[in-house]
Order: C-alpha cells, then structure tokens, then sequence
C-alpha cells in the first residue's frame, strides 16, 4: 500500500502543496486575500526555519500570481490551463 507521505519533501513545500491543492477554481478577492497572507505566514516560516531557496521561491512564485489574479478586473478562471 502506497505511502501518502512525500519522501524527501521539505515539509514546508509539503504545506504548500496542500494549500494551492485546496485553492478554488475561482476565489474571491476575501479568499484571495487570506491567501496571500498564509503565503506569507509560510515564507515568514520557511525564511526562518531556514528551508530551501527552492521553497522560498516557489511560495514567492504562488503568491505573486494569487496577487496578480486578484489585480485582474475581469479576470478568467485562476487556475492556468
């Protein structure tokens, strides 16, 4: 039986994954809104717990196109294709 565990996986990055795994197809600007700060929250932690640069960019990288989303003024589905 397969583990669901990601072996090897900063958990961190594992966090992260589960967040944008759990983003609707189409948030709101409140949604959007506590996202960015959970963002945040998790870059204030990873910067801290001292994880990868690879995991600080990548949570840099959702976040910025969760803002640029949310700049948007008639914007299609959040999810690219």
């Amino acid at each position: 039986m397969p583990s669901s565990r990601m072996p090897g996986v900063c958990p961190i990055l594992r966090r992260l994954i589960t967040l944008v795994a759990r983003i609707p197809a189409e948030p709101g600007l409140p949604e959007q809104g506590r996202l960015i700060d959970q963002l945040t929250d998790l870059e204030t932690e990873a910067l801290s717990a001292g994880a990868p640069p690879r995991t600080t960019e990548a949570i840099r990288a959702v976040r910025r196109t969760v803002r640029a989303a949310s700049l948007m003024p008639d914007r299609p589905a959040f999810r690219a294709p």
